[in-house]
């Protein structure tokens, strides 16, 4: 990059954002970090500005959007001179679109609609569009799904897994999605790109599973219960306020290959994410990142 180009963040204190402000500094970006949260620091981290929506710069050259694409949507809306958009989306859309589950239906159904109507503005504006599709996501402890179910290992000494876990699954780091936006971000024409986004490993649930059990600070075990015991006990949990968020299909999605191609963004971005080999590091929170995000 020949000169200092002024991006924006949202989405800045999710998991990606975690890593992905310190990438964008150290390409020499100046970098306003987007946060609905109010009272936040002036500066931090160096050229690193944070601004609420009500004081958001209009003046800005890019946007890396890793939070709702409801309010990327709106950040395209409000900027001027804006010339190009990285907006991670969900490969949730595919998977989950004929889901059993009519929430997990209207939340995807929602997500392609915010995909479409992107890309509708962004088309009317000239404006370089990038959408990538994560797989399961983690790397800092954020995330609902491998790191909730360590935190649960941790506390009971198990997690349970359906004893038909041979769905394929692509874990992915949210450090490689942060390269990648960089990537996307520094690509060369103003055409529509849009792909999904894996890890670099493909693995059954089970053996993923197994492996991030094995970060957690005391001995974790997995226990394999049938799908006909295991959807009445998760139905019973989430009635029950013991578990929030979880529901009978993500029992059988267990057993059924979510695997997505990857490769326009391995040919036309470089993309080339690490293996599924996590460590305890993976599922908390990045020293600098913990200084500069946390309150």
């Amino acid at each position: 990059m020949n000169a200092i180009r002024h991006v924006a963040a949202a989405g800045a204190r999710s998991q990606i954002g975690v890593f992905l402000l310190p990438l964008l500094g150290a390409a020499g970006y100046r970098v306003t970090a987007l946060s609905r949260q109010e009272n936040q620091p002036a500066i931090l981290g160096g050229p690193i500005a944070w601004c609420s929506p009500k004081t958001a710069p209009s003046a800005i050259d890019g946007l890396v959007s890793c939070g709702p694409l409801s309010l990327a949507r709106r950040w395209v809306e409000h900027s001027e001179g804006l010339e190009r958009v990285v907006a991670f989306s969900t490969t949730s859309t595919v998977s989950k679109k004929n889901s059993g589950d009519q929430a997990e239906r209207i939340l995807v159904r929602s997500i392609a609609g915010e995909e479409t109507a992107l890309k509708a503005l962004c088309r009317e504006r000239g404006i370089a569009l990038s959408i990538l599709r994560p797989t399961l996501v983690y790397g800092c402890g954020r995330d609902r799904n491998l790191s909730r179910l360590l935190r649960f290992g941790e506390r009971t000494g198990f997690i349970p897994c359906s004893s038909r876990a041979g769905g394929l699954r692509q874990p992915v780091h949210a450090e490689d999605l942060a390269t990648i936006a960089l990537a996307a971000l520094g690509r060369p024409g103003n055409a529509l790109f849009e792909s999904p986004v894996g890890g670099g490993s493909t693995l059954t649930y089970r053996e993923m599973l197994e492996k991030t059990a094995r970060c957690g600070s005391r001995p974790i075990r997995l226990v394999s219960i049938a799908p006909a015991l295991m959807v009445p006990m998760v139905k019973a949990a989430a009635i029950s306020g013991l578990a929030s968020g979880v529901n009978s299909e993500m029992v059988h999605r267990q057993a059924t290959d979510l695997v997505f191609d990857d490769s326009p963004a391995r040919e036309f971005l470089g993309w080339n994410p690490r293996p599924f080999d996590p460590t305890p590091a993976d599922f908390e929170l990045p020293p600098e990142p913990k200084r500069e995000v946390s309150t």
